[in-house]
């Protein structure tokens, strides 16, 4: 597996024999610390109290009574320009790191599970697909793309993948014709999230040129996205990061053209509308805790099945190596291999429930 390196986007990838999955070495990342200052009242200095007379005559409390209210009102009128001056104070001190109205809101029913200032970067991206999710996930269905297009009572699998990784390749080529076929019988619905930590493994920031492609597919042309995002680790296409030969923008557009994407669609790709949001992407999600592993590491390939990481080296070795993850997966899903793509056949675990453990 492949794991990122925050301060200079990417490193050397674990170079692992094709007989097993291994565990990835610790990822380093930014991880963000929320910190908060309290606001302590300062209690003032205790004060003597008056004694209060064995008698009070009527005149003396009808007296009495009109002072302490002026009393309690004056007290009540300094708490509250107090108050309101701390909370101007606040509010002034923090206005520079608040989201957009969107994304605050979006914040608040999700939340970045990843460092605070790369997750508000990405949502200030002003070009990017209308189809992704906040956390730039790019979620597909039988309904299509999007979140608001999933299916409503199935699983979701979401997968973090860097083009130029050669355990997502490899993971890929076991899956992904399962998965297509039950994106359509609508089984599944399945969050790409495109990585490009790799880019100075090739010459020509391969890796970012392969995410804009797929996030233009995502948004022009969702049908074949899952084809496409399979397509690019064909082993007869996925470039070798340690030995890489440059792969050409019209060649890239020739193996979308060659999964139904319209040429006039694939030879925009060179155009790079989406460099600067995948950038984005890539530096969020490597922070993102909940994508992490039982050690803390983050790598790719990893996919998620309901929000909870699935252990890739278990589920392969559970059914005797990487050549049978497909098994592990429609096992993990509750599925029987003879239901992959039927309508109506739907995995057991449903849209909540977690993975199933490997037998």
């Amino acid at each position: 597996m492949t794991k990122p390196l925050e301060q200079n986007g990417h490193e050397e990838p674990d170079r692992t024999g094709d007989d097993a999955v291994n565990a990835a070495e610790p990822a380093v990342s930014a991880t963000a610390t929320d910190t908060a200052d309290s606001l302590q009242a300062a209690q003032p200095a205790g004060q003597p109290q008056e004694s209060e007379p064995e008698e009070s005559t009527p005149a003396q409390l009808s007296r009495r009574l009109p002072l302490t209210l002026v009393a309690v009102a004056l007290v009540l009128v300094l708490a509250a320009g107090l108050y309101m001056l701390w909370a101007d104070h606040s509010a002034g001190g923090q206005s520079a790191q608040k989201p957009s109205s969107g994304a605050l809101a979006a914040q608040i029913s999700q939340g970045p599970s990843g460092d605070a200032k790369a997750y508000k970067a990405l949502q200030e991206v002003t070009v990017k697909p209308s189809v992704a999710d906040d956390q730039g996930g790019l979620t597909v269905s039988s309904k299509g793309v999007g979140n608001k297009k999933k299916v409503a009572d199935a699983p979701t699998i979401e997968i973090f993948m860097d083009p130029m990784c050669p355990w997502c390749g490899k993971v890929g080529r076991v899956i992904d014709p399962q998965l297509q076929r039950m994106i359509s019988a609508g089984q599944i619905n399945v969050t790409y999230n495109f990585l490009n930590f790799l880019d100075s493994a090739s010459s020509d920031q391969y890796s970012s040129r392969v995410d804009n492609a797929l996030a233009m597919v995502a948004q022009e042309d969702p049908d074949h996205l899952p084809a496409f995002a399979a397509a690019v680790f064909a082993s007869d296409f996925q470039p070798d990061e340690s030995s890489y030969q440059a792969v050409s923008d019209a060649r890239l557009a020739d193996k979308a053209v060659g999964v139904g994407v319209p040429r006039s669609l694939a030879d925009r790709f060179a155009q790079g509308t989406y460099r600067p949001w995948v950038d984005k992407v890539n530096a969020y999600a490597i922070t993102r805790k909940d994508a992490k592993d039982a050690k803390g590491e983050f790598s790719t390939p990893t996919i998620m099945i309901n929000g909870k990481v699935w252990d890739l080296t278990a589920a392969a070795k559970s059914q005797g190596g990487l050549e049978h993850l497909d098994r592990a997966l429609l096992k993990a899903l509750g599925l029987k291999s003879q239901d992959v793509g039927h309508q109506g056949k739907m995995p057991s675990i449903g849209a909540q429930g977690k993975a199933l453990k490997p037998e």
